[in-house]
């Protein structure tokens, strides 16, 4: 199994792409080399062989040796060294193998060379062998290879430097070129990102290169249809539960007309709870009818919101409401603004206050907090409740999940709400059992990120 990190795809083309033009390069080198080296040769050969011939009128018969000698600077005899500036040598011989003249700076063994006309490659010499057929003797010119490879090795780098630097700004282009290509990648991935999941919209199209067109077009179909499956949805939650209030309400009433008059007989207790299971019911029909306003494909407000107006309009709603049975409510509000939608962050809060009062049964206090700093606003609903086990709290923002205690009367719907406002308006719900510095209780918190400035 191959758990090797997939590189970018900028990475990936311009390495394959550098890996191809080395390779290119180096192929155009060796062969530029190999055409140089024949074109030194022939070119070395042939002043070689013109050499050999111009030298060889010179020395028309033996008799004219020693002024032959005397006109091209050499004597019968091998020197004792050589002068740096001078390449060509020569010796004339009898077909014997005798040397008759030689150049000053000829080597002595050259004298192994054999007496065959053409040319050879004699040790770190190439040497040209004529026959002159009227004296029989044989002229013999020599040229050192090291010039040759010198000369080879010069004409490679200069040849090969200027090709570096076209592959080095080849480098360049093609790490621009796909650094491009990729930027449309990009730029489709990052308006993703910016998809609002509960209002799925287009992808833009303008600007995207003709390749990557048919993706996002394709994309766009796939959006599309996801956005007609959620509208869908919704609507049904929303209509379900819009439509179940009112009948709902009027079973209500009945019951509660039904429990009025059957106090004191035997049916006081089964109309009681009926009274309870239709409350419940209207309950959840609310709580059905916040989710699809939650889940709603309408963009969210983005004003300033003041967190401590919002704090204390709630709690001075939730002080009426009887089902406090004798807790305290109260509201700890600093002057703190954050970017929100005002009737979403009530919603939210309205819901977590809701969370405190039916599954924070057996505490003696609702606490409503809002405070601020530089780097984050935090919004929190604190209970002295029982509380959750703390292994519990990953699946408490779930659809109709509720902790093992929770009552009866919950719906396991007030926190999914809550988390899916928040993430809407871009901050995230921290649950918390128990709360810092208590034994029980429950802490349920929204927190927004400033972004620096």
């Amino acid at each position: 199994m191959n758990f090797r990190r997939p590189g970018s795809m900028t990475e990936r083309l311009t390495r394959s792409l550098l890996v191809g033009l080395t390779l290119l390069w180096l192929a155009g080198v060796f062969g530029s080399a190999i055409v140089l080296k024949r074109l030194i040769d022939e070119k070395s050969d042939d002043e070689l062989q013109e050499s050999g011939m111009i030298l060889m009128t010179l020395v028309s018969h033996i008799d004219d040796l020693l002024v032959t000698a005397a006109v091209l600077g050499g004597n019968p005899t091998p020197p004792q060294a050589t002068s740096p500036h001078e390449r060509m040598v020569y010796q004339i011989r009898d077909s014997s193998g005798r040397v008759l003249l030689r150049s000053d700076n000829a080597p002595t063994e050259l004298l192994d060379v054999p007496l065959e006309r053409g040319l050879v490659d004699f040790g770190d010499w190439r040497v040209f062998t004529i026959e002159d057929s009227v004296h029989k003797h044989f002229f013999q010119v020599a040229d050192p290879l090291a010039e040759r490879r010198d000369a080879l090795v010069k004409s490679v780098l200069w040849l090969t430097m200027p090709l570096a630097a076209l592959l080095a700004f080849a480098a360049f282009l093609v790490f621009r070129a796909s650094r491009s290509l990729t930027h449309q990648v990009q730029r489709t991935a990052n308006a993703v990102s910016r998809q609002d999941p509960q209002a799925l919209g287009l992808l833009p199209l303008e600007g995207v290169v003709t390749e990557m067109r048919p993706a996002v077009e394709a994309t766009n179909h796939l959006l599309a249809r996801l956005a007609n499956a959620l509208e869908a949805e919704r609507s049904f939650t929303y209509n379900s539960a819009h439509e179940l209030r009112t009948p709902i309400a009027a079973a209500l009433a009945q019951a509660q007309l039904l429990a009025a008059r059957a106090e004191g007989t035997a049916l006081h207790d089964a109309a009681g709870a009926l009274v309870a299971a239709l409350s419940r019911l209207a309950r959840l029909a609310e709580r059905l009818l916040a989710l699809a306003r939650a889940d709603g494909a309408q963009p969210l407000a983005d004003q300033w919101v003041d967190l401590a107006q919002v704090v204390r309009l709630t709690v001075d709603e939730f002080r009426r409401n009887p089902r406090l049975r004798g807790r305290s409510i109260v509201a700890q509000a600093a002057p703190v603004r954050v970017r929100g939608d005002l009737d979403a962050i009530g919603l939210a809060l309205r819901n977590l206050v809701e969370n405190a009062l039916v599954h924070g049964a057996g505490g003696s206090f609702i606490r409503v907090t809002c405070a601020g700093t530089r780097e984050m606003v935090s919004l929190a609903v604190i209970d002295d409740g029982p509380g959750v086990d703390p292994t519990e709290i990953p699946r408490l923002m779930k659809r109709f999940a509720r902790g093992s205690g929770a009552a009866e009367s919950g719906a396991g719907l007030g926190l999914s709400i809550v988390d899916t406002l928040a993430r809407r308006m871009g901050a995230k719900l921290d649950l918390i059992s128990p709360p810092e510095g208590h034994r029980t209780g429950f802490e349920a918190r929204l927190v927004w990120r400033l972004s620096p400035r």
